[in-house]
């Protein structure tokens, strides 16, 4: 059986019943690879710790038009470049978390997904 890489799809919100909701809705599932980075990249002081997106339009076997998604480890640190955060990412005086915080702030995130 072939394994196929992590992935994730959005579609069309169709319960959406305000301007304010999104227009689409669905999930991405990351290689453990582009999570090692992201968590090096907090370790590291980044603010805003990012991946690399890409998607392609696609018709679902019902008919129904969709996103497909994969995230990977952004191209600058794959190159070996290491990551040039943008001023606003890396605040002068920024100080690295400690791993109390992270674990403390990681137990409160909520994880019901509001759409």
């Amino acid at each position: 059986m072939a394994q196929f890489p992590a992935s994730g799809a959005l579609f069309v919100n169709a319960r959406k019943t305000s301007a304010t909701q999104p227009d689409y809705t669905g999930n991405l599932e990351l290689e453990h690879d582009v999570i090692r980075d992201l968590m090096a990249q907090v370790e590291e002081g980044v603010e805003h710790p990012r991946v690399d997106i890409a998607c392609w339009k696609k018709t679902s076997k019902a008919g129904k038009a969709f996103m497909s998604l994969r995230g990977n480890i952004i191209r600058d640190r794959q190159e070996g470049g290491g990551y040039q955060p943008q001023a606003s990412q890396a605040p002068s005086g920024y100080s690295k978390p400690t791993a109390d915080a992270v674990g403390s702030a990681a137990k409160s995130i909520d994880d019901e997904i509001p759409f």
